[in-house]
C-alpha cells in the first residue's frame, strides 16, 4: 500500500470510527452521572432515617400503625408514624415489615409554635430500588395568614414553590409554580404583590447545609 493511500485508509477510518467514539464517550459520561446521582440520592434517604432516629429514639412518642398495598399485590408495606403531642414527626414505610428495605420516609421539624419549618422526604418505586425516584427537602415560612414553601431536591434544584393562605388585604392566596414555572415565570407571578408577600422572608435560596437532613 502506497504512503498516500495509507493516508487516505487511516482517515476513512477515522471518519467512520469518530460517531462511535462520541457515542462510547457520551454514554460513559451518562454512566457517571447517573451513578452520582444514584450515590447522592440514596445517601438522602440514608441520612432522612438517621435524622428519624435521632428524633424518635428513646422518646415517647405515640406510634400508629398500618399495612399498605397495591393494585393486586399482598401487602406491600408497613407504616409507623410518630406524634409528639399531636404533631407528626416523622412517617416511615417498610417493604413488607423489611427493616432493611425502606419504602418511604418523611421526616419532620417544628418550631416553637408547634409549625413545620423543615422537611424531608424520600421515596422509593415498589419494584426499583437502585435510587429514590423522589426525594424533597421544603423550607416553610409564615407571614401572618400566609404559609408558603419552597423545596428542593437533593442534587440542590429547586422543584416547586407553593403558598396559600390570605394576603393583607384578607384576600385568597393560593400559588403554585413548579420547575417551568420558577425558571421562566411565564405569567410574571414573581413579580406579583401576593408572590413578594408569600416569599420575601424565606432566606433559603439554596439547598446548602441541609443536604444532610437536619
Amino acid at each position: 500500500m502506497t504512503i498516500i493511500k495509507l493516508v487516505l485508509f487511516n482517515i476513512i477510518t477515522f471518519v467512520f470510527l469518530l460517531p462511535l467514539m462520541f457515542s462510547i464517550a457520551s454514554a460513559t459520561e451518562v454512566m457517571k452521572v447517573d451513578n452520582n446521582h444514584a450515590r447522592i440520592w440514596n445517601k438522602f434517604a440514608n441520612d432522612c432515617l438517621s435524622l428519624h432516629e435521632k428524633l424518635t429514639d428513646g422518646k415517647n412518642f405515640q406510634v400508629k400503625n398500618r399495612v399498605g398495598r397495591y393494585t393486586n399485590k399482598d401487602i406491600f408495606y408497613t407504616e409507623d408514624r410518630y406524634f409528639d403531642e399531636g404533631r407528626l414527626v416523622s412517617q416511615v414505610q417498610w417493604e413488607n415489615g423489611d427493616q432493611n428495605k425502606l419504602h418511604t420516609i418523611e421526616v419532620y421539624l417544628h418550631d416553637n409554635k408547634g409549625r413545620v419549618v423543615r422537611d424531608f422526604i424520600t421515596a422509593y418505586l415498589p419494584f426499583y430500588r437502585n435510587a429514590p425516584t423522589q426525594t424533597l427537602i421544603s423550607f416553610h415560612h409564615y407571614n401572618a395568614a400566609l404559609h408558603a414553601f419552597r423545596s428542593f431536591d437533593a442534587s440542590g434544584d429547586t422543584v416547586v414553590e407553593r403558598c396559600s393562605g390570605k394576603n393583607k388585604n384578607g384576600q385568597p392566596v393560593n400559588l403554585l409554580l413548579d420547575e417551568d414555572d420558577l425558571y421562566n415565570d411565564y405569567d410574571g407571578v414573581m413579580e406579583s404583590d401576593d408572590y413578594n408577600e408569600c416569599f420575601s422572608g424565606l432566606k433559603q435560596n439554596t439547598l446548602g447545609k441541609f443536604i444532610v437532613p437536619q
